[in-house]
């Protein structure tokens, strides 16, 4: 991937707006670092082990392509 296409792009959230911006902040911070290698486990454990320190454990996070995903979330804290 060329360096100027990598950006978390948001597609719905139903999180608070700080927590939103802060989560789509680690996300891009990960981006940046892992996926210039293609390291699609260390954006995700970066992102995951991050967001379970601000905000709580139970955060599961998924980064790659070509794939496909059915989940189910407490309210108020998906970010898609």
């Amino acid at each position: 991937l060329a360096r100027s296409h990598l950006f978390a792009q948001l597609q719905y959230s139903d999180m608070p707006t700080e927590m939103g911006n802060e989560a789509v902040e680690v996300c891009t911070m990960a981006l940046d670092k892992f996926l210039g290698n293609r390291d699609y486990e260390g954006a995700s454990v970066l992102i995951k082990n991050t967001l379970d320190k601000k905000f709580g454990a139970s955060w599961q996070c998924a980064v790659g392509e070509g794939f496909g995903f059915d989940i189910s979330c407490q309210q108020k804290f998906l970010l898609h």
